[in-house]
């Protein structure tokens, strides 16, 4: 201490510089700290806020469009190099459709439509006498067809009948044939019976031969006759049955005979009268049986006849149908062609007449919609060289036609709502919609598609050809949560996130993120949803900076 004592003493000026040093030193320290206290609470009281509100919200797509007419039409001639006779509309007159624009001078094709007409009829008049005589000639053919195939028919109908009449006489003689067949049955029947009524004698050998040569026989005579009675039966099949029953008939005689020789038989004299009476009715039944058979060979002949005539006229029917027809058909190709060629000979004449007619009828020009004339293009007078002769708008479909960038026209979809102005009806919105997105870009240096919105809101107010400002509505929400646009940042790791901010009791501020959804955005505010609350305040991003450190540093 006593040292220190005597070096101020020693060094008394540059104690009083030491000590100002110090004073003053303090004096910044003190100075800085509360501007540096100062400076913090500016930078609090100057934080940009927004308040988290309800709201309704729309996202949307912004063009400046025009006031077209949905319905235009351009009215042209397919007849070039005639004089225009008459122009009927001005520009700005309201006409209907089907009114007259404008004629053309027709006089000439007139003139030609009555040539053309006059060739028309000679050559309708030559080519109907050659028709009428191809139809005569067909009608003719279908009397002789008639005629021909009927007369075929009833000598069909003829042979029939008398194939049926032949098959009904042989059916009853064959019947005939085969009852007296079995009377000659039953009288040999009954003479057998009389003749070896003795049960010894029927149980003797001669006797069962006899009887197995009486069956054999009576098949042989039953398949000669059915043989007989087979109109298809050869004559080897006839003389094969024939012998068959002679050899039979040969052979029950043989044991007939031999029957007879038996004692057993000799014992049955006492029953002659009964046999002969037995006998003589076999022998009648046996002569009405033979007479009756004999017969049969006739029928069989008559019947074949028959059936050969049945045969031949249905032969010659089918050949009378098939030449008639043939007939036929040649005179209705005979019509056909001479349709053909009267169609081909008045065919050029027609056409000539359609086509004069036509010219005529396109030489009066029509509107073709109802709306106003907004240009004419031709004079009375003028020769028609091709070309639109005049326009018409319908001033009663405006829509507005507009041009949207190739990034947004994704998100544009046909019945979208969509909102405009024009200078003409200043601040009032009117209502549209999307009818209409062209599916190629509009020719330009900017790939653009073109859309047209119909226009809801009906006023009077509207001409072709206005400016329209035009907002396409891609999305819309009604009552949600909104925050600026701006208010939305991102955090370290790229997430979204709002920084809501808390005030304290001492007037500073603290702020927290809040993660967050990202919704509709409009122009100037954005739907978000987390953990957020109506009436929140949300920091702003400034660009006012303050680095007080560095003021502070450059103030020392």
């Amino acid at each position: 201490m006593k040292k220190f004592t005597v070096w101020i003493k020693k060094h008394k000026k540059l104690a009083v510089f030491l000590c100002i040093a110090i004073i003053i030193a303090a004096a910044v320290l003190t100075i800085r700290h509360k501007a540096q206290a100062a400076m913090a609470q500016l930078a609090e009281l100057t934080e940009e806020t927004a308040v988290v509100e309800k709201r309704s919200i729309q996202s949307s797509v912004s063009s400046t469009g025009t006031i077209i007419s949905d319905k235009t039409r351009s009215i042209t001639a397919t007849l070039t190099g005639m004089e225009v006779l008459t122009v009927d509309v001005e520009v700005g007159d309201v006409v209907q459709e089907g009114d007259t624009i404008c004629t053309f001078d027709t006089s000439k094709l007139e003139n030609n439509l009555e040539d053309a007409e006059k060739s028309l009829s000679a050559a309708k008049t030559q080519t109907s006498v050659t028709v009428n005589n191809a139809k005569r000639a067909l009608e003719q053919a279908v009397e002789t067809q008639n005629y021909q195939i009927e007369s075929a028919a009833r000598n069909v109908i003829s042979a029939g009948e008398a194939y049926n009449s032949a098959r009904e006489a042989y059916d009853e003689a064959q019947s005939r044939v085969g009852e007296a067949y079995d009377e000659m049955r039953s009288a040999k029947k009954k003479l057998d019976e009389l003749s070896y009524s003795d049960a010894n004698y029927k149980t003797t050998q001669a006797y069962s031969d006899y009887q197995a040569k009486l069956e054999a026989y009576n098949i042989a005579v039953q398949e000669n006759n059915s043989i007989k009675a087979d109109p298809n039966s050869t004559a080897e099949q006839l003389n094969e049955a024939s012998a068959k029953e002679i050899n039979a008939a040969a052979e029950l005689n043989a044991a007939e005979a031999a029957l007879k020789a038996t004692p057993e038989y000799n014992q049955t004299a006492a029953n002659e009268k009964a046999k002969a009476e037995a006998e003589a009715n076999y022998k009648s039944a046996k002569a009405t049986y033979d007479s009756l058979d004999s017969s049969m060979s006739n029928l069989e002949s008559a019947l074949r006849n028959a059936k050969n005539a049945l045969d031949n006229a249905q032969a010659t029917y089918e050949y009378t149908v098939s030449s008639q027809q043939n007939q036929y058909e040649g005179s209705r190709d005979n019509l056909k062609s001479a349709r053909a060629s009267a169609g081909v000979a008045t065919q050029q004449q027609e056409n000539a007449v359609d086509t004069y007619q036509e010219q005529i009828e396109k030489g009066t020009l029509k509107a073709g919609i109802s709306g106003t004339v907004t240009a004419i293009n031709v004079k009375q007078g003028d020769i028609y060289a091709g070309g639109v002769i005049a326009t018409i708008q319908d001033c009663s479909a405006f829509v507005v036609s507009a041009e949207i960038d190739e990034y947004d026209i994704a998100d544009v979809k046909l019945g979208m709502k969509a909102v405009f102005k024009t200078d003409a009806t200043r601040d009032e919105q009117l209502q549209g919609e999307v009818i209409f997105i062209s599916p190629t870009p509009t020719q330009g240096s900017n790939v653009t598609y073109q859309v047209k919105v119909k226009i809801n809101s009906p006023t009077d107010r509207l001409r072709l050809g206005m400016n329209a400002k035009l907002n396409i509505i891609l999305r819309e929400t009604a009552d949600v949560l909104t925050v600026p646009y701006d208010a939305v940042q991102q955090d370290e790791n790229g997430n979204d996130v709002v920084y809501v901010v808390t005030r304290t009791e001492s007037g500073g501020i603290t702020k927290a993120a809040v993660p967050v959804t990202v919704g509709v955005e409009g122009d100037y505010y954005v739907e978000v949803t987390g953990d957020i609350q109506e009436g929140m305040e949300v920091s702003m991003p400034s660009d006012m900076k303050f680095d007080f450190s560095q003021m502070m540093a450059m103030g020392s």
